[in-house]
């Protein structure tokens, strides 16, 4: 489903009108924009709570969500922040050996009994990694070896969706289309719920939630080319104690 399509009254913003009753004054189309945006921004939500091994990213960027940065001898505190980002899968440092190796995340409730000054306080080889804010903080500190790698510090991470703008016309969501419904239906709602028309609200809430029912199901189930594997768990009762990569075709 295309954002805008003025023929064939087939896009987003025309379904919007036709469910609204609403035209470009009525419903100016920079407010349609907006909206349609921030049901992105809830489809996106919905969407990373379900998609399990299978990391979604929208399909209308051109690079891959993976930012490389300096690791430079003797910082600890990195800051990864961006417009677009939105958590990190995985983060990775360059060895004086010339590969990528991955850095496990801990928290620094994880480090009891003693000061996180003296965790790890040995400069080295990072090992592990933890999250505040809009940084990252590598434990142990890089050492002086590893001088400064201007792409030593690689780091996977999701984002948020592709924005519309007011003036696109065949851009279309960038997740599956069987559900790109959501994105008129959804600011229908808003509009038809604001404006007190309870008949419509009656019938496209529903509409909404179905639609959402089946994105969550179709995200949460999309890795079927993996087996599913049961494992018997032993039970012990006894006493005993920045940059981005292109996207490849």
């Amino acid at each position: 489903m295309i954002f805008s399509d003025p023929i064939l009254k087939s896009g987003i913003i025309q379904d919007i009108d036709s469910w609204c009753g609403t035209d470009e004054t009525s419903y100016p189309i920079v407010d349609k924009t907006r909206d349609t945006n921030a049901w992105l921004d809830r489809v996106v939500s919905l969407i990373l709570q379900s998609d399990g091994r299978w990391q979604w990213d929208d399909s209308n960027y051109t690079d891959l969500p993976i930012g490389t940065g300096k690791l430079v001898s003797g910082q600890q505190d990195y800051n990864i922040s961006g417009s677009t980002f939105l958590n990190i899968s995985r983060l990775e440092v360059m060895g004086i050996d010339g590969c990528y190796h991955l850095v496990e995340p801990i928290d620094e409730h994880d480090i009891q009994n003693q000061a996180l000054s003296e965790y790890m306080k040995t400069p080295g080889m990072p090992v592990k990694y933890d999250k505040k804010g809009d940084s990252v903080f590598l434990y142990p500190v890089p050492s002086s070896e590893f001088v400064t790698l201007d792409k030593g510090l690689k780091v996977s991470f999701q984002r948020v969706g592709s924005y519309f703008t007011a003036t696109d016309t065949t851009k279309s969501p960038g997740f599956n289309p069987l559900f790109h419904r959501i994105l008129s239906l959804g600011p229908s709602l808003d509009y038809v719920s604001k404006n007190e028309l309870v008949t419509k609200v009656k019938i496209i809430s529903p509409m909404v939630d179905k639609l959402e029912a089946g994105l969550v199901l179709a995200y949460s189930t999309r890795s079927k080319d993996e087996k599913t594997s049961l494992k018997l768990r032993r039970e012990n009762y006894g006493t005993g104690g920045f940059h981005t990569s292109d996207k490849q075709p």
